[in-house]
């Protein structure tokens, strides 16, 4: 077996391939440095959900209400209910419900609530009923 003059292995690499490297190097360090201080200071709160309308509208099938719902906690909520109701004066018109599989900790998940009265005219309130731990 030959070795070949031209190998490009046996050549001195290229100035580009020690910058890449050098680069990647400290990606990764400072990858692990944010996880290891994310890991010993962030305490892990329960889920904290709090649910918010983003908009009403008439649909087909009656009127249609998207909302947020925003997890502030360090730790994620599995099969959240959320519990819609239209009151008028104390009196509960009408109610929904709506289950959500996975909010991650300090994300937002969108849902939507379909009533037959219009939201508009009623009292809405909207919020999240209950949760399992992951």
């Amino acid at each position: 077996m030959s070795s070949n003059p031209n190998n490009i292995e046996q050549l001195r690499p290229h100035w580009i391939e020690w910058l890449t490297g050098l680069v990647s190097l400290a990606a990764i360090c400072a990858v692990i440095g944010w996880l290891a201080v994310d890991i010993w200071t962030t305490d892990d709160r329960q889920p904290e959900l709090v649910a918010r309308v983003v908009s009403a509208e008439k649909v087909a099938t009656g009127f249609q209400v998207v909302f947020e719902l925003r997890n502030r906690a360090t730790l994620a909520a599995a099969g959240v209910e959320v519990r819609a109701q239209l009151s008028q004066q104390a009196r509960l018109v009408e109610e929904a419900e709506v289950t959500f599989d996975y909010v991650a900790a300090g994300s937002t998940a969108r849902g939507a609530v379909i009533f037959e009265n219009d939201p508009a005219r009623l009292a809405l309130s909207i919020r999240a009923v209950g949760f399992t731990e992951p």
